[in-house]
């Protein structure tokens, strides 16, 4: 299923806190799903250091746009824009990963099957449904690969809330906390099929 993200794109506080929650470092290849301008790729490769940096980005716009400001800068040696659905793109070097889309049925196999063990993903405003996050700056989630999944439904909201809610007081919690945005149809599917106690 092809997902193009909103024209959204973040600040450098928050480029750099994402890359900190990852603890990236100059051995590092970061991805960056869902690219935009490339903004994340060139704060990696500038003020982080990483080895390469690949933004993947389906909007042949934005992607156009984004591998002109790498050349133009002059780090197009050491940053790849790709304009293509992440889901078909080969991600197996990647040691870091960030991730601002919403998330589909797919994703925790494509992550289990495309990344590499020890790859740290970032996401933004919530974890894969019942994967535990291993560290967390809201609104950005750190998970490792391979997940620490579970099937407990107060564990995993206690982790994405930073305290103990019942299934009502997340969906009250997402639905009018402005920082969350989602699907909410997939969410709550996607939270039946992997809390089934619920």
């Amino acid at each position: 299923m092809n997902r193009l993200g909103p024209e959204d794109y973040q600040s450098n506080r928050h480029i750099r806190k994402i890359l900190q929650l990852a603890r990236t470092s100059r051995g590092d290849i970061f991805y960056d799903l869902g690219c935009g301008r490339g903004q994340l790729c060139v704060v990696a490769v500038a003020e982080f250091g990483v080895k390469r940096a690949v933004g993947i980005e389906m909007h042949r716009g934005r992607a156009a746009k984004a591998a002109q400001r790498i050349q133009e800068l002059g780090l197009a040696d050491r940053i790849e824009i790709r304009n293509e659905d992440f889901i078909e793109s080969d991600l197996h070097d990647a040691t870091v990963v960030y991730s601002g889309l919403g998330e589909i049925d797919e994703d925790v196999m494509f992550f289990e099957r495309q990344v590499r063990s020890g790859c740290r993903i970032v996401s933004l405003f919530l974890p894969f449904v019942g994967v535990l996050p291993a560290a967390a700056d809201y609104p950005f989630y750190l998970m490792k690969v391979p997940f620490r999944k579970t099937r407990d439904f107060s564990l995993w909201s206690s982790k994405v809330l930073f305290k103990e809610a019942s299934v009502d007081e997340l969906y009250q919690e997402l639905d009018t906390d402005r920082e969350y945005r989602y699907d909410k149809r997939t969410f709550k599917r996607l939270m039946k099929e992997r809390f089934p106690k619920m």
